[in-house]
């Protein structure tokens, strides 16, 4: 919801592709910068309470917004500025919530877990840019950030709910500085074969390949000459093939090659958006996000399960937010596409990034292959 209503927004209120791409800059660049710190936070403090807090700034964030606009002050700065704060919740939330998840099932479960939970975040996706493009047409956005406000409440209960059961990280007797922390994170992930290949695509996969999410109003407007309800509709089947993927991950008993399906998902991918940017049907692109969207959900998955279980205990918050570091790059990737945009137009931009996104991963991918397979826990 919140990807639908930020795009739209500063492109009706600037009119310039840049400056949609300079918004969700602002929004996710808290991820790459706090990435690493906020995964030593999951490592040192209870991560239920992490959780409890990240929720409850979403909850006051959101209402602000609702508040600014309602009194008549939104403008594209004030919009830039709070959604900023979503990106520093995000970036607090991912690895506190992701090895929350592994210390709840374990390691022979936690791909089916994370699928559960990509499940869960992809009927939100769904919905959400339903409810955002109608809601923009027919309402505003208050109506909107009074929504994500309300969903954000929930996610509060639910944290509060789940905290008790999340247990604490085992004490150690003499903690390091956060810079050796830090330092000792990055090694120890840069020394693994598996954990330094995933890093690489991530950041590949996050510079050329995921910005185009935030270029979609763009698209929808010039390209497909449609308004928010069709940019809810791309949006959410996107989301609708990220469901459908995780679904079938969820389901799967017994062996799961999460090497070979990270691999799989990593090369298709960027080849599919390829063939989207240069349609100019709506159900066809719709059709097409769906199919792009299976393999986001393939390579969403395997990436934390990946890192998950490559990384030790001890140190596996920091893994997770060096990843999110690495998830974090992407608003590098949207700044560059908006500049791209703005000279040669959404469609050639968004594909000329897909195509070296393609020639970047390839040769990582096959390394990542060729490691051969690991002793991966069965699944169920």
């Amino acid at each position: 919801m919140d990807l639908v209503v930020l795009g739209w927004l500063a492109l009706q209120l600037t009119g310039s592709p840049f400056m949609v791409g300079l918004a969700a800059f602002a929004r996710s660049a808290p991820m790459m910068l706090l990435g690493p710190f906020a995964g030593i936070v999951a490592d040192r403090l209870h991560r239920g309470r992490v959780l409890i807090f990240t929720q409850s700034l979403g909850v006051v964030t959101a209402l602000a917004l609702a508040l600014i606009f309602a009194t008549g002050g939104g403008g594209y700065w004030p919009l830039v500025g709070l959604e900023a704060l979503f990106g520093i919740l995000w970036a607090l939330d991912f690895p506190a919530r992701r090895t929350a998840l592994y210390s709840l099932v374990g390691p022979g479960h936690v791909a089916t877990a994370i699928s559960l939970e990509t499940v869960s975040m992809q009927l939100a996706k769904m919905i959400g840019p339903v409810l955002a493009g109608v809601g923009l047409a027919k309402i505003g956005p208050v109506a909107c950030f009074i929504a994500m406000a309300a969903f954000y409440a929930i996610g509060l209960l639910v944290s509060l709910g789940l905290s008790s059961h999340i247990g604490r990280v085992a004490a150690r007797a003499a903690p390091a500085s956060l810079t050796a922390s830090l330092g000792a994170g990055v090694k120890a992930a840069w020394e693994e074969p598996t954990v330094r290949t995933v890093l690489l695509i991530t950041v590949f996969m996050n510079v050329l390949v995921f910005p185009y999410q935030h270029m979609l109003a763009v698209f929808s407007r010039d390209v497909l000459q449609a308004g928010p309800e069709w940019l809810g509709a791309l949006v959410a089947a996107d989301g609708l093939g990220s469901l459908v993927g995780a679904l079938t991950i969820a389901s799967r008993r017994g062996f799961i090659a999460h090497r070979h399906l990270f691999v799989a998902s990593v090369l298709v991918a960027p080849l599919l958006l390829v063939v989207f940017t240069g349609s100019r049907w709506r159900w066809v692109c719709v059709v097409l996000l769906a199919m792009i969207g299976i393999a986001e959900s393939g390579f969403a998955t395997m990436q934390s399960t990946l890192v998950l279980l490559s990384a030790p205990e001890e140190r596996r918050g920091g893994a997770m937010g060096i990843l999110s570091a690495c998830i974090g790059t992407q608003p590098l990737g949207t700044l560059w596409l908006g500049v791209l945009a703005t000279g040669i137009g959404v469609a050639p931009a968004i594909a000329i990034n897909s195509a070296f996104a393609f020639l970047a991963i390839a040769p990582v991918a096959i390394m990542l292959a060729r490691l051969g397979p690991r002793r991966e826990p069965v699944t169920s």
